[in-house]
């Protein structure tokens, strides 16, 4: 018994040091205030109020005075029934403002009483809980957050006894918080506006009492790793999004914006080089719609932001940008707040203020106030996780600019939604369970259009979850529709939340497929199908926008069935939540119009079959937050086709009139539809079989996804730089039959009367009268024929490219598009390039040589794959070359060949497992050895799953994907000096990639780890022994070795070469043959890449080398891409997890000396790729 006592003591003074030792956050402050400043910077605060300041000085000095004028109507009201009857976060956050304008003016008696009575009130309520809602703590975090930051900034102020009286207090409110939190669902949540707010008002509250009771170090220990792990997820999303949208987002942003704060000034943990918050700014400026006071409304929203952003915005440019654009938006959205009291864009009286505390906080003046560089000129920006796309030339001057919005995106966005797949933190991940989406909308392919400025069609904002509220497609008949049946729109839909819970939502969600900005014109499409119930039996939802220029969008959705599908119908919904609809025609087509001030929008629609059905309009309430919402909208339902359905629409703007909307043709791959307004013909070309890019390059002649033809003018081929491809002259379609006709006949006539002309003429015959009467009419038929072309061709018909109709690729013979060849030095990290190909369905990427695909062997014994080679290749080499040059060829032509071949057809996927147990020969088995690696692992790794493309993966893409074209990875260093030979082979059709690494890079990742170095692993010295013995064997000297490597063998042959110093000459030897021997290559066949702007500048190199291989480029990569290199939650088979510091490791692994030397041998190399020397 006595031992068991003395364990349990000994337990107990272990716990106690722990707490102490976890409590020395707050050792650095011993008194109050200390949440977000010192008293030392008090009057350096009070100074700056008059002066870099004063600006918000004034806007405090201004709520202040409306507090005072108003007593009543802010000060909490005593009475706890009273207080508690309604939402109360009014009271907790007007504190905060109010203390601080204390702070700047102690001389001001009437705001400090009037801030003690405030204080007074709170502390003898019984409860701050709305007595409706008394297990949701959001509300009393609003409280406490405020109460516990008044007391902080008064307590020099405050006596004794309100000193004692108001600590009790917050140390009841903050004990109960962290007891709600083991069980209430915010404490297990994440990433969600109330998880946010509740753990901030913990850890205010914590850190306060910290300073007067041990126990708040365990509270604020707990609030701290909570927050961290929401930290953590939030660096998965690349974008700087929230899910929830601009509204809410700003809420949970206002939270997370003061948590970096305060874990920087209490834990020394800073936070500000995290991607998220690298990218936040983005989230503000690429959702303000033109008139600077409202947003996209995307999920539950209220026209605008909740809270903030000023403050948010502040923060940014003082602690993460430093640029001036945060304080420039800042102001701006301040300067275009409306003034009127009773307009719906005023901020809440209950969230006006609260934030200006932190505002004044952080705003640091010498940060000199500009716009970003893109502002006032038009930009596409893709928020690639949220699925978000916005086009606008955003300007503060100029109101007048159109704006387009476009949703496709994962549930809880793209990464969160990878996470929960994957179960990437297993230990404290538990799945959807852990999240709460219940604020978004079932709205994949929902868009907005502002032309001009004016609201055309717009969110409908705040409300239940409806699809038909959303600007989506809605189907019937649905069995499984649980609200307005027999109508079904999106999963998730029919509550006041989104319904994420249900085993349905696994797969929910939409993808943007393409969105491309070019010429002036924008291209945008989504696929939508997997948010909707498979008892549908959909196979594609596909819509399209293209805004052709500021006034005219035109919009397709293709609605693809299988046959035994039970939909009959389809309604396609269009929303304004400020203006009326009304009823209108043009020609044969109905359509609507929308009056906006004195202009007038009109929108018309059309299906394949010609139909245009009569518009449903509509107007309605539903309930929103506390309040009625009002919306109108047109309801524009068709009939379903028989597997596909066309629909086009066309939105034009106050100054643009249609003329004429129709296809002009279609095929079961795409369209081709013509408009004709008042100002210009167009004809859009569109694929709808849009995951094949053999169908795109038939139907089309280029691998992009649509294209525009304005008549007499321009024609845009999006997404790619067209001079890559022969792109023919457009040709005549069916409509212009009639054309052709009478143009035959009228040939024949001209034939006929040239052949008489020439016979009289030789007979020395006279015309009669007849004759002359026969030319005339001969004159008139051309003269008709002229303007029956006219007519007919005014919509650019009789300018429309043709594509064959039912396009077989496999029947018919494969197009000649790019193969790509990606080559480096083993080790440079070149698969990290791989992130840009994986799960794009035009691409499958290849390891060569893996388990997949193997690198075949001529009988004779020679070494085609060695891990280092100095023997050029050439066509003279007839042996070798003539046995590559099929297998170069077929890969090129059809890679599924080689990887599945015979033994898997017919088969599932246990002939897929054996396929990759056996397919590679023993030899390259030797070099996959070679390029294991132990992965990097320590304590805080062990949790991840860490995110990997398999085989099996790999395997899986190739059968839904046939089609796609081949990215061939040559894992071992030989293949450089292959390049002109494969380019002899596959000419233009093949685009080589070469990726290089700083030397230093380099040679610290291959000598890193020691004994378990890569160098070791490799026997780098064998493998050069290997390398010269086969360049003495094989190679004839003068024309086939590359002499580059004459100084390696140097250097191999001397004793006192240094591993450093070899590897330095490896490095300079293969650098300088691959450049000597590419130069023979044309330049848009070859792309050098540095491995550290695919780290440091994604976005960049992304685009280049995709602009570079001549496709589009999906914003899916590029979130792959930026995840491999920003997220850490990717570990590279080579080096261990990639990160931002990566990129200059060497420069604390290698020694100055070795630095130097490296640099002396390699430097003119270096500096051709801007590799600056090392400044010790």
């Amino acid at each position: 018994m006595d031992v068991q006592y003395i364990f349990i003591f000994l337990i107990s003074l272990l716990k106690i040091i722990n707490l102490k030792a976890s409590s020395t956050h707050n050792d650095r402050f011993d008194t109050h205030p200390m949440l977000y400043f010192s008293p030392q910077d008090v009057s350096q605060l009070q100074q700056k109020a008059s002066t870099t300041h004063s600006h918000i000085a004034t806007i405090l000095k201004d709520a202040v005075r409306t507090m005072l004028e108003s007593k009543k109507k802010y000060m909490p009201p005593s009475d706890y029934d009273t207080f508690g009857s309604k939402w109360n976060e009014i009271y907790g956050n007007n504190l905060p403002p109010l203390a601080m304008y204390c702070i700047l003016y102690p001389a001001d008696k009437e705001a400090f009483n009037f801030a003690l009575e405030y204080m007074d009130v709170m502390t003898l309520l019984p409860k701050w809980q709305v007595i409706s809602t008394p297990t949701d703590e959001v509300p009393v975090a609003h409280s406490l957050t405020g109460y516990v930051t008044t007391f902080d900034f008064l307590y020099p102020r405050l006596d004794y006894k309100r000193r004692k009286a108001y600590m009790d207090r917050i140390k009841k409110e903050t004990a109960e918080f962290y007891r709600i939190s083991k069980f209430r669902s915010w404490g297990v949540f994440y990433l969600q506006n109330h998880v946010a707010t509740n753990y901030l008002a913990l850890l205010h509250g914590s850190l306060v009492v910290a300073l007067h009771d041990e126990i708040g170090a365990m509270w604020t220990e707990h609030a701290r790793i909570m927050i961290e792990k929401t930290m953590s997820l939030l660096n998965h999303i690349v974008d700087g999004s929230l899910d929830e949208g601009v509204a809410y987002g700003g809420y949970t942003s206002r939270s997370i914006t003061q948590y970096i704060y305060l874990s920087k000034r209490h834990f020394q943990i800073d936070h500000s080089e995290d991607p998220w918050i690298q990218s936040h700014f983005d989230f503000y400026y690429n959702t303000i719609l033109p008139d600077f006071q409202r947003t996209i409304g995307i999920a539950d929203s209220n026209s605008n932001w909740f809270y903030g952003p000023e403050s948010q915005l502040v923060f940014l440019d003082t602690f993460v940008m430093r640029n001036g654009h945060g304080n420039w938006l800042a102001k701006e959205i301040r300067k275009h707040r409306s003034k009127d009291p009773k307009s719906k864009l005023m901020p809440s009286n209950s969230q006006c203020w609260c934030t200006l505390h932190t505002e004044y906080i952080w705003y640091d003046a010498t940060i000199k106030s500009q716009p970003p560089d893109n502002n006032g000129k038009p930009h596409l920006h893709v928020f690639n996780d949220w699925g978000v796309a916005t086009y606008s030339s955003l300007s503060a001057s100029k109101h007048t600019n159109t704006f387009v919005g476009f949703k496709s995106g994962k549930l809880h966005g793209r990464a969160i939604f990878d996470v929960v797949e994957r179960g990437m933190y297993k230990s404290w991940v538990r799945g959807w369970r852990s999240f709460n989406p219940g604020h978004e909308h079932p709205d994949q392919n929902m868009f907005v259009f502002e032309p001009k400025g004016k609201p055309f069609i717009t969110d409908a904002l705040y409300g239940p979850k409806y699809s038909y509220l959303n600007n989506v497609l809605s189907f019937s008949p649905s069995s499984t529709s649980e609200c307005f049946q027999p109508w079904e729109g999106q999963l998730g839909e029919c509550s006041k939340w989104l319904q994420w819970k249900k085993d349905s939502m696994a797969s929910y969600g939409g993808e943007i497929i393409s969105s491309n900005f070019d010429n002036g014109m924008v291209l945008l499409s989504g696929e939508a199908v997997n948010s909707y119930s498979r008892v549908m039996k959909l196979i594609s939802v596909y819509r399209v926008l293209l805004l052709m220029d500021e006034e005219v969008l035109l919009v397709l959705d293709h609605i693809e069935a299988k046959e035994d599908s039970p939909l009959k119908e389809v309604a396609a919904f269009f929303h304004n939540i400020n203006f009326e609809f009304q009823r209108s025609t043009s020609s044969k087509l109905n359509g609507a119009i929308v009056k906006v001030d004195d202009s007038e929008m009109q929108m018309f629609w059309i299906d394949s079959e010609d139909l245009s059905v009569p518009a449903i309009i509509e107007h309605q309430s539903h309930p929103s937050e506390f309040q009625k919402r009002q919306t109108n909208f047109v309801n524009v339902t068709y009939p379903l086709r028989r597997q596909t359905t066309r629909i086009a629409y066309a939105l034009l703007g106050p100054s643009v009139k249609l003329r004429r909307l129709r296809f002009l043709e279609e095929n079961s791959e795409g369209v081709h539809l013509g408009l004709t307004t008042n100002k210009k013909d167009y004809t859009a070309s569109i694929v709808t079989k849009y995951d094949d890019p053999a169908v795109r390059y038939k139907f089309l002649r280029y691998p992009g996804y649509a294209s525009v033809k304005v008549r007499n003018g321009k024609t845009v081929h999006f997404g790619v730089n067209a001079t890559q491809y022969q792109l023919p002259l457009l040709q005549m379609d069916d409509n212009t039959f009639i054309i052709s006709i009478l143009n035959l006949s009228l040939v024949f006539t001209c034939i006929a009367c040239v052949f008489m002309y020439l016979v009289k003429g030789r007979l020395r015959l006279k015309y009669n009268r007849r004759f002359k009467l026969l030319l005339g009419v001969v004159g008139c038929l051309w003269l008709l024929a002229i303007f029956q072309f006219t007519k007919i061709c005014g919509d650019s018909a009789c300018f429309v490219g043709h594509s064959k109709k039912n396009i077989s690729p496999e029947t018919e013979k494969k197009v000649d598009m790019p193969v790509i060849m990606i080559t480096s030095l083993p080790g440079t990290g070149s698969e990290l390039i791989g992130w840009l190909f994986y799960n794009n369905h035009d691409f499958m990427f290849l390891d060569a040589p893996s388990k997949v695909l193997r690198i075949p062997n001529p009988t004779d014994g020679t070494v085609i794959d060695p891990l280092l080679d100095a023997c050029q290749w050439t066509k003279r080499d007839i042996k070798i070359t003539q046995f590559m040059k099929g297998w170069v060829r077929s890969i090129a032509r059809n890679p599924k060949n080689h990887i599945m071949k015979d033994t898997t057809k017919g088969r599932g996927r246990r002939a897929v497992r054996q396929l990759l147990e056996n397919n590679f020969n023993s030899q390259n088995l030797t070099v996959n050895r070679l390029l294991k690696r132990k992965l990097l692992s320590d304590s805080t790794e062990e949790d991840i799953n860490f995110k990997e493309y398999t085989d099996e993966n790999l395997i899986n893409h190739i059968e839904k994907f046939p089609n796609a074209r081949s990215v061939l990875h040559m894992k071992s260093g030989s293949w450089s000096l292959k390049l002109p030979w494969l380019y002899t082979i596959l000419k233009g059709q093949v685009k080589i990639v070469y990726v290089i690494r700083d030397p230093r890079s380099w040679i610290s990742n291959l000598l890193h780890s020691g004994v378990s170095s890569l160098y070791n692993q490799w026997n780098f010295p064998e493998q050069l022994e290997q390398l010269f013995k086969l360049a003495d064997e094989t190679c004839q000297p003068a024309k086939q070795y590359a002499w580059e490597y004459e100084k390696v063998r140097t250097a191999w042959n001397d004793q006192k070469t240094t591993p450093h110093e070899l590897l330095a000459w490896v490095w300079l030897a293969h650098t300088q043959a691959t450049l000597r021997l590419s130069a023979s290559i044309p330049t848009e066949n070859f792309l050098v890449v540095r491995w550290e702007d695919l780290v440091l500048d994604s976005e960049d190199s992304a685009n280049n080398i995709y602009k570079f291989i001549g496709f589009p480029m999906p914003p899916k990569v590029l979130h792959q891409l930026q995840q491999a290199t920003r997220s850490n939650i990717l570990r590279n088979k080579y080096e261990g997890v990639i990160r931002k510091e990566s990129v200059v490791s060497w420069q604390r692994e290698l020694s100055p000396e070795e630095i130097h030397r490296i640099e002396e041998i390699c430097y003119d190399t270096m500096d051709k790729f801007k590799y600056k020397p090392f400044n010790s």
